[in-house]
């Protein structure tokens, strides 16, 4: 998350994905939407689509993610969300979307859910640095069975909006939908990269309010003040590395209208504009300055810490862990354990996604009590 790292390329190929169908009657349409949908779909992924299958279980990532909902757009004269795939990642749920939308909800929409139904607690899950939640779709995925997993979004990612400016109010803002959804606790929650920070203000904020927290799962997090010259520096590489690009564009930040147009024409038919990419860059930046700003916040709760074997990539001397990345001070209680996982930043969530799982499965099953409040 410091110099020289980012997020994992979200077009990795989950080399130990399994995949699941839904039955006869699931995969058929039962509205003209439905079936209009399935035909894009189809087209888009190259496979054939049941009305139930899940984008991810498909081979979707996030150029077909991102051309999925220009194809939309385009043969239905619909808006979609560009964070659609993640959202909406079976057909049906698209169609409901779709037919029952309102725009003063999607205006104000940064909480992205990934699975729902089934009465299981909810895990309120915060991004990285550059503010997207499509990583997460594998873990939620292979979480399912388990907790309903929601992303917390950065405000105007794709559009001219600008983002929170302040970790505290990164974590005061998605605080107010988490309470939309869970209004009491106990509450899990989980960060990935700078994501880390902004879920433990949100404890230590719960927690100073008298609720219960019963774990923060910290997903690679690094603590310490990121070195903001060298994070914009590596902007570009950082957005050509998330779309999939690859070998990823590289140029100065002060060319990043050129090299956005370059990364829009290297991703072909994937629907992007230069300034959804700018915007990806800026939003990058704009979370690493947030994050440099950050006095951590006093927190005793429970958490765990899961840092790759290969680290944030940022040249840091010693084993990854709790002292390296700037948690030690949570450590020295015996509330922070610290879980070693293979892999590096950009691979955690995608190679190695069944080991995250595991460690996850291991650490929120004893979490979850009979007594947690399911999401609404």
């Amino acid at each position: 998350m410091r110099a020289g790292t980012g997020e994992p390329d979200l077009r990795a190929p989950e080399t130990t994905a399994t995949t699941v169908t839904a039955d006869t009657a699931g995969r058929q349409p039962r509205t003209g939407l439905e079936k209009t949908l399935g035909d894009v779909w189809s087209r888009v992924l190259g496979v054939p689509v049941g009305m139930d299958d899940n984008f991810f279980d498909l081979g979707g990532d996030s150029l077909l993610a991102a051309e999925l909902v220009a194809s939309v757009e385009t043969g239905l004269g619909v808006r979609l969300p560009r964070r659609g795939a993640a959202e909406f990642p079976t057909v049906r749920r698209m169609a409901r979307w779709i037919a029952t939308r309102t725009p003063e909800e999607a205006a104000e929409h940064t909480l992205v859910r990934f699975s729902s139904g089934g009465g299981r607690p909810a895990l309120f899950c915060v991004h990285g640095m550059g503010g997207h939640v499509l990583v997460l779709g594998r873990l939620a995925r292979r979480l399912e069975h388990l907790v309903e997993m929601y992303g917390f979004e950065s405000v105007g990612r794709t559009d001219a909006a600008r983002g929170d400016r302040t970790v505290p109010a990164m974590a005061a803002r998605y605080l107010r939908h988490l309470r939309r959804v869970q209004p009491r606790g106990p509450y899990l929650l989980g960060g990935y990269s700078m994501g880390g920070a902004v879920a433990l203000e949100m404890a230590a904020t719960l927690a100073a309010e008298g609720e219960q927290v019963d774990h923060v799962l910290l997903f690679d997090c690094d603590l310490r003040p990121p070195d903001i010259l060298a994070i914009r520096a590596r902007a570009v590489e950082f957005v050509s590395r998330a779309l999939g690009i690859d070998p990823p564009v590289r140029a100065p930040y002060h060319e990043l209208a050129a090299a956005a147009a370059e990364i829009c024409r290297r991703a072909g038919g994937a629907g992007l504009t230069p300034h959804e990419v700018s915007r990806f860059a800026e939003i990058y930046l704009e979370n690493a300055e947030a994050l440099a700003g950050y006095v951590p916040a006093p927190y005793g709760g429970d958490m765990t810490l899961v840092h790759t074997r290969g680290g944030t990539g940022d040249g840091a001397r010693g084993a990854p862990g709790p002292e390296t990345y700037g948690w030690g001070p949570y450590a020295a209680g015996g509330r922070l354990r610290a879980v070693e996982v293979p892999g590096d930043h950009w691979t955690l969530f995608s190679t190695h996604v069944r080991e995250l799982a595991e460690v996850c499965e291991a650490v929120l099953g004893p979490a979850i009590g009979p007594t947690l409040p399911r999401s609404s």
